[in-house]
C-alpha cells in the first residue's frame, strides 16, 4: 500500500492513528506546513486498505493507493 498524507493540511489530530485497527500509522517528527507534528506509515504492509483513516481525516488528508 502506499499511504500518503498532505503535509499542507494536516494539523496532527491523530483521528487516523486512532481509526487504525491494524496498527499502521503513527504520530512521527515531520512537521505540517502549519507546524504540527504529521502521522507517518510506521507498519504500511500491515494496511488491508480499509480505508478508515481516510474517512476520519477532517481535512481530507490522507490517500490510501494499492501499489
Amino acid at each position: 500500500m502506499r499511504i500518503t498524507i498532505d503535509s499542507k493540511w494536516c494539523k496532527g489530530c491523530g483521528l487516523c492513528v486512532r481509526a487504525c485497527k491494524k496498527g499502521v500509522l503513527e504520530i512521527g517528527t515531520e512537521r505540517s506546513n502549519g507546524g504540527y507534528l504529521m502521522p507517518y506509515a510506521k507498519n504500511p504492509e500491515q494496511c488491508i486498505a480499509c480505508h478508515m483513516c481516510e474517512r476520519m481525516c477532517p481535512d481530507v488528508c490522507i490517500d490510501v493507493q494499492k501499489d
